[in-house]
């Protein structure tokens, strides 16, 4: 969507008209809707994890491993959710500067860091899980190839995921140099 779109569709917009009371409580956190969602899937995937350490230990016989292999589950874990805490401080504070402008800015350096960490969020997790699982066995044709395809199915999954970040990142980019071009004009 193009800046004079943008234009259009916010005059064309009806004003209402709100009660000072009423904006304050739409920007509180527990209120804004956008972070709701992103807190029930955190809380869901933190229930989800700690339900998982519970368990592991006899579900995915954790006695018959070493510690050295339990301590590389539970810290790949315990990473993985302190990673999606992360992300949820992140998108609660979105306005750094005073102007637009400035503050897309800031997001897209924070936002580039976050990429990275969350790539390589995803290798020590998964890394950390082949460790675990495959600690032990013994070395056939089968596993060798089994670990192959997941090794290739890890490497599409961070291509993919790099590309999303990726994707979102030129677009705000992108959204910045039109504000700016904008700004210019005016």
């Amino acid at each position: 969507m193009r800046i004079e779109e943008m234009k259009s569709l916010w005059a064309a917009q009806p004003i209402e008209v709100k009660q000072k009371e009423a904006l304050a409580e739409m920007f509180t956190e527990k209120s804004h809707p956008i972070l709701k969602g992103i807190r029930k899937q955190l809380l869901l995937e933190i229930s989800s994890w700690l339900i998982i350490l519970c368990v592991y230990y006899s579900m995915f016989d954790g006695e018959k491993r070493p510690l050295a292999a339990n301590m590389v589950f539970i810290i790949c874990v315990l990473q993985a959710i302190a990673f999606n805490f992360t992300g949820y401080l992140a998108a609660r504070n979105l306005v750094y500067g005073d102007n637009i402008i400035t503050s897309i800015a800031v997001y897209l350096k924070k936002l580039k860091r976050f990429k990275w960490g969350s790539l390589c969020s995803r290798i020590i997790f998964t890394g950390g899980m082949l460790f675990f699982f495959f600690y032990g066995l013994d070395v056939a044709i089968f596993r060798i190839l089994s670990i192959a395809f997941i090794g290739l199915v890890f490497i599409g999954q961070l291509w993919l995921l790099q590309r999303q970040w990726s994707q979102r990142i030129k677009k705000l980019a992108e959204l910045k140099f039109e504000l700016i071009n904008t700004n210019e004009k005016n």
